[in-house]
């Protein structure tokens, strides 16, 4: 029984997840309430001394000063909306790479990251995605801290050959409760190409991949070192013992 139960944890395919980061907004909530709070304010006391005698049928001529004050508190209430929102892309980190919610869903896989680097108080990351076109993601420290702190942090794991961000960088830690955790499927191995031979994969089977970076290799040309760094003597011995 003991046997059987070490032989099902052993196929028991690996739960990846993700990590998804909302931006700062511009500004605080110390700022952004009074300001909504004081534009909807004007803006109910603009609108009564416009309208308020007409809906009531008061026969008070509605006050000067109403249409200045709707005016104010409509300008108002649009600041507090955009004080309150962030120009910055939410971004996601975690085992199948890095992603951009920018105009839909862009990801850059780890092994197709080419440089993370440290510059202007942001980590910038360059890469493919996995359509093979370029990819910058930019985290800074203003708008996405944690999201720049688990960047560092998984890229010093996994890719540290092209990590660039030095030991006195003001980077925060990165926290364990940070972002919101996301499950994501099995990768998918069929109709990518050896990184070894070039070979297609054409049954999932028959691929390998990095536990590391996730990239894939066919069963018959798996090295003993992943181009990431990774020893991959460990992923061959559970295959063949299947």
């Amino acid at each position: 029984m003991a046997k059987n139960d070490k032989s099902a944890k052993r196929d028991r395919p690996r739960q990846r997840t993700e990590r998804r980061f909302e931006p700062r907004p511009i500004g605080g909530p110390g700022v952004v309430y009074p300001i909504g709070a004081l534009g909807t304010f004007a803006l109910g006391a603009g609108a009564w001394e416009l309208f308020g005698g007409t809906l009531f049928d008061t026969g008070i001529e509605p006050a000067a000063y109403g249409q200045p004050v709707l005016v104010a508190g409509a300008l108002m209430v649009a600041l507090a909306a955009w004080l309150g929102t962030s120009g910055e892309p939410a971004l996601r980190v975690g085992a199948a790479g890095l992603a951009v919610e920018k105009r839909g869903l862009r990801r850059i896989p780890w092994y197709a990251i080419t440089q993370v680097t440290w510059r202007q108080e942001a980590v910038r990351v360059s890469g493919k995605d996995e359509a093979g076109n370029d990819v910058a993601i930019v985290a800074r420290l203003s708008a996405q801290p944690q999201a720049a702190a688990w960047i560092a942090k998984e890229a010093r794991e996994r890719i540290p050959a092209i990590v660039d961000i030095p030991s006195d960088a003001t980077l925060p830690d990165a926290a364990p409760n940070a972002g919101k955790r996301l499950d994501l499927e099995p990768p998918q191995a069929v109709g990518k190409h050896c990184a070894a031979s070039g070979r297609v994969i054409s049954f999932e089977p028959d691929a390998r991949i990095c536990p590391r970076c996730e990239r894939v290799y066919h069963k018959t040309s798996v090295p003993e070192e992943c181009a990431c760094g990774a020893k991959l003597a460990g992923v061959a011995e559970i295959v063949e013992n299947r």
